[in-house]
């Protein structure tokens, strides 16, 4: 069996350990794990079918994919020619769009701050909105091009300055600075790690933040599964901001890293992925 791994080229090379790790552990199964580089990855169609380059070559297309760069056209490429690819098209999709899974989750009981999807060839002057504010790229993961604006003149300082002209308005939550991340494989809560920083608004931590284990509460477990329940996850990070005393859901890391997880506990997150990868391709 051949598995693709896709990296871009920046991330691969910030991540050789876990890839490698990856590999390993993916030969003791005897599967061979390829690493691919989205950068040199190219795809269409070509003669009426579906086509993957690699290098300027076509290639012969795997068993399975494991997408580690966000491109949902691409998971949806590999979905046509019946690949299967985790995350899948669905959730790649989605979760990559903070206005998207906001718009999807909404109405299933699960709580999110005040949020407005704008663009910013449409704002006119007259326009008022609440403050202080975040304001968020689309896309955006790792804590950039999130802000923090307290009045009109700093917001449309940074509106002009945001790499596109579609982004989110979010009130602030009470508890700034702090998050929970709640690590999901297939239908299932690995852990959960509450990420504190004590000088910035943003939690991450590549940023700085501290992370810690976090126990959720009974009703905290069970909005997390109405989450749960209304996708086909593979490997997700789903994270909450903490507001009143009450989680609620800020958004969900498609390509979600496991640092946290190696540093704080002795879960592997890789093995329990390609376990959990075998045994959907063996059903």
């Amino acid at each position: 069996m051949i598995g693709w791994l896709i990296y871009n080229e920046t991330d691969a090379k910030r991540n050789e350990w876990l890839i490698s790790e990856y590999q390993s552990y993916a030969s003791n199964k005897g599967i061979e794990l390829k690493l691919i580089l989205a950068d040199n990855l190219d795809f269409g169609v070509i003669n009426n079918k579906y086509i993957f380059l690699y290098n300027n070559n076509i290639c012969v297309i795997p068993d399975f994919v494991i997408c580690r760069c966000i491109y949902p056209l691409l998971n949806k490429q590999f979905e046509l020619m019946g690949i299967p690819v985790f995350n899948n098209y669905h959730v790649s999709s989605i979760c990559n769009d903070k206005r998207k899974t906001h718009q999807y989750l909404t109405g299933n009981n699960i709580e999110m701050m005040d949020t407005l999807f704008l663009n910013r060839r449409f704002i006119g002057s007259s326009k008022e909105f609440f403050y202080p504010s975040i304001i968020k790229s689309i896309d955006g993961h790792g804590g950039k091009e999130v802000y923090y604006v307290r009045n009109k003149e700093e917001l449309t300082s940074v509106i002009e300055n945001l790499k596109s002209d579609e982004f989110l308005i979010q009130k602030v939550a009470s508890n700034i600075g702090t998050d929970i991340r709640v690590y999901v494989l297939g239908k299932n809560i690995i852990a959960a790690i509450l990420r504190k920083s004590n000088n910035d608004y943003r939690s991450n931590f590549s940023l700085g933040g501290i992370p810690s284990l976090y126990v959720l509460s009974d009703n905290e477990i069970k909005i997390v599964q109405r989450i749960v329940d209304m996708f086909d996850f593979g490997l997700v990070g789903i994270d909450f901001i903490i507001d009143d005393g009450k989680i609620k859901l800020n958004e969900i890391e498609d390509v979600v890293g496991s640092r946290m997880l190696y540093k704080l506990t002795s879960i592997k997150t890789h093995e329990l992925y390609l376990d959990f990868i075998i045994d959907h391709l063996e059903r």
